[in-house]
């Protein structure tokens, strides 16, 4: 009988290409047959790579997988925010990896950062 009781996920960043794209799916699919806990996709400074994420997570999910998107604060508008996390929900993610993140160079942080 088995008592590994080891739990574990993966985590990407998110390609900027449409060749990436498929090669992240390529290995997506191997390494779902390692039986991670979910697979989390990193999210750029700022939101750079918001609309990768948002991508992958969701093919991932469409996939079978469970998902847990990054998600950072960092100089994005609350609107932004808040419809990412409609559309998160829409496709049925109900995991969230939040960072607080890195105020832009151009932006100054709330006196809640203080």
């Amino acid at each position: 009988m088995s008592t590994d009781t080891s739990h574990f996920s993966i985590e990407f960043f998110p390609p900027r290409t449409p060749a990436g794209e498929e090669k992240l799916d390529i290995v997506h699919a191997e390494l779902s047959k390692l039986g991670p806990e979910f697979f989390s996709v990193t999210y750029g400074a700022g939101g750079s790579t918001r609309d990768g994420t948002k991508r992958a997570v969701t093919r991932f999910r469409e996939a079978g997988s469970r998902v847990a998107p990054h998600l950072s604060f960092g100089g994005s508008d609350e609107g932004d925010i808040l419809k990412l996390l409609h559309d998160y929900k829409e496709a049925g993610i109900d995991r969230l990896v939040c960072l607080r993140g890195d105020c832009l160079l151009y932006t100054s942080p709330s006196p809640r950062d203080s």
